[in-house]
């Protein structure tokens, strides 16, 4: 279990920060940006036993990577995010089976409670 949670954790910070490094350091639109990252992340082999699950994570942190400079100053952010947004997914894998938005709810929920915490602790 532990290496599927690594393994969605990765997907996760890879789409993240590929989505936040295109739409940053590019002149490339955010919404491009991730729809480039999920196009990109499917072409990525995996072995059938994980299924669908690391292509959904790395698109999910595409969402996530849409965030503002103004709200993520450092890889160490995203880093925080991804781990939030991994849990979130490894949670609910069961639990929203069926519905759309389940996605972009992951990544909202994921940016937000980071942001909020980030308030309180500082």
């Amino acid at each position: 279990m532990t290496k599927f949670f690594i393994l969605k954790y990765v997907a996760f910070f890879s789409g993240c920060a590929s989505c936040f490094i295109l739409h940053t350091q590019f002149p490339i639109p955010a919404v491009i940006a991730s729809c480039l990252v999920g196009l990109i992340g499917t072409f990525i082999p995996m072995p059938k036993i994980y299924g669908q699950h690391p292509y959904a994570a790395i698109y999910a942190g595409s969402f996530a990577g849409m965030c503002s400079e103004g709200l993520i100053s450092s890889y160490w952010e995203l880093a925080g995010i991804s781990v939030i947004g991994a849990v979130l997914y490894a949670i609910t894998t069961k639990v929203f089976t069926g519905f759309g938005g389940k996605l972009g709810s992951i990544a909202f929920v994921s940016v937000a409670l980071f942001i909020l915490a980030k308030g309180i602790i500082i």
